[in-house]
């Protein structure tokens, strides 16, 4: 076993963002070194990883504060550790994808690692004092990616996105102090364990009802607003449309997927102690994000845009499983987590490169592309298909996992979702990849080619990815099912006590 793999993974990206800073013109070539090093770790940690077992793995356990009861706790899970393989692939392609970065490289490539330290940090954190630190520093890199390489309402965009988030992480807070303050130890000290914490949660005598739900309340509308649900969304378009395409990209593929994770990792632990009213409100949220997200994403003429609200789409089926309380439906929405994360890198990637080669992302001011650009085309196509659903990919796997689990228990809340989105979804991809990529090629484009050869490169990788655990998601699945079965236990009284 690898020692201290989690502390080296952290730590390397952060040297590296403190040396790419400085590093000018090579700033590119010391991010790639140090995102190289956690994929590497990631995987040595994927051949090392027991699929069958429930407890953490890798864990290191440091004393910090002991007068405060703060540990440095890390440690993996079949919850976090696929996000974790996910972070470090996505920040590897991602600075890959921007090797051409002329505009204050070295700036640029360190926000992109400090932001990996971040998510890395959010998916390992067994302490809650050290998940909010690594919950709120993802905040810096992309305010200062947004309001520096982004477009002409970069400003507002940045400081929307800042605000939204920071102040849904502020509620989030005063719920982790409440449940700090609440809870003693046997020996009368006080703790920031997550583990801890949320076990005594289901202890009524500790929790009373009412405090229990307000501080319910406040870490679910912390998760929802970072996913983005709806009605909490209306940030995520203006970020994306404004972002780099690097900065689209990152906040996607990863930082979309901390909403996700709060989700398994501490609300669903904490549903069965809870008034039974917010398994409805949760049901109901993923249901307008599903289809309102998909209905809005029908009706946009740029691109970059149509994508971002197929994001908040496609994150509700991760709310929508998870509710559902069956074992496919957990284990199908912590596999949409991923396979999102993996299909949203080329579409971002598409509409970033459509944009710099062509001049504009407006679907009716574009046509005919894949005259021009033949490997771009293919490539766009695929990730679309993926996206879209398309069996073999794994965003096919992902989202049958979820509607099939689902429908057992939430029959009506599924018919909805599959009669409205499902057409829907298939929709707006195949209108805006006939528009974009299809037809008679207009004139002013006859002189565009086929992007960058990295650009390519780390589309094709992506591409590969979602083929590859489209058509053996076992790679991936297993150890969900593993974490499936585990999260599943605390709900099961929901299960007796007829609420599903």
């Amino acid at each position: 076993m690898i020692a201290n793999a989690i502390s080296m993974m952290i730590l390397v990206p952060l040297l590296g963002a403190v040396i790419s800073f400085f590093a000018g013109s090579k700033a590119k070539f010391v991010a790639l070194i140090a995102s190289l090093v956690p994929l590497v770790l990631s995987l040595q940690m994927y051949m090392e990883f027991d699929k069958t077992s429930k407890v953490m793995q890798f864990v290191e356990n440091y004393v910090w504060v002991p007068s405060l009861g703060v540990n440095y706790t890390v440690g993996v899970d079949g919850i976090g550790f696929p996000l974790v393989l996910l972070s470090t692939i996505v920040s590897v392609l991602v600075i890959i994808y921007s090797w051409g970065e002329h505009n204050k490289p070295n700036q640029f490539f360190a926000l992109l690692l400090l932001n990996e330290v971040g998510v890395l940090g959010v998916f390992t954190s067994l302490d809650f004092f050290l998940f909010y630190i690594f919950w709120e520093i993802v905040l810096i890199p992309m305010y200062f990616l947004i309001g520096t390489w982004g477009g002409p309402r970069k400003d507002y965009a940045a400081l929307k996105f800042f605000v939204y988030t920071h102040v849904a992480s502020l509620i989030m807070l005063l719920a982790i102090f409440a449940l700090y303050f609440t809870y003693q130890n046997p020996d009368g000290t006080r703790t920031f364990d997550m583990l801890t914490l949320l076990q005594a949660t289901s202890n009524p005598a500790i929790f009373p009802p009412a405090l229990l739900n307000l501080i319910f309340a406040g870490l679910l509308l912390g998760f929802l607003v970072k996913m983005p649900a709806f009605p909490f969304h209306t940030w995520l378009p203006d970020a994306h449309v404004e972002a780099p395409t690097a900065g689209s990209v990152v906040l996607a593929a990863l930082l979309l997927k901390m909403g996700g994770y709060g989700i398994f990792r501490i609300i669903l632990p904490m549903l069965p102690s809870v008034d039974t009213i917010f398994v409805t409100i949760i049901a109901i949220i993923a249901v307008f994000s599903i289809v309102w997200g998909a209905f809005l994403a029908l009706a946009q003429k740029d691109i970059k845009k149509l994508v971002a609200y197929s994001s908040v789409s496609h994150m509700g089926f991760v709310t929508l499983g998870a509710v559902a309380f069956t074992w496919m439906s957990i284990q199908g929405a912590m596999f949409q987590q991923f396979s999102h994360g993996i299909i949203t890198c080329v579409l971002f990637m598409s509409a970033g490169t459509i944009q710099h080669v062509v001049g504009t992302r407006i679907i009716g001011d574009l046509g005919g592309l894949a005259d021009r650009m033949p490997k771009f085309a293919v490539i766009m196509m695929a990730g679309f298909m993926a996206s879209l659903g398309l069996p073999g990919m794994s965003g096919f796997v992902a989202e049958f996992m979820v509607l099939a689990g689902s429908y057992t228990s939430l029959p009506t809340y599924t018919m909805i979702v599959v009669f409205l989105s499902v057409a829907t979804t298939a929709a707006y991809h195949l209108w805006a990849m006939q528009k974009v990529m299809f037809g008679p090629i207009l004139k002013k484009y006859l002189e565009v080619r086929d992007p960058h050869s990295y650009e390519i490169f780390a589309m094709s990788m992506i591409i590969l990815l979602s083929l590859l655990f489209g058509l053996w998601p076992a790679l991936i699945t297993d150890m969900m099912g593993t974490a499936a079965y585990q999260v599943m236990e605390p709900v099961h009284t929901l299960v007796q006590m007829g609420v599903i």
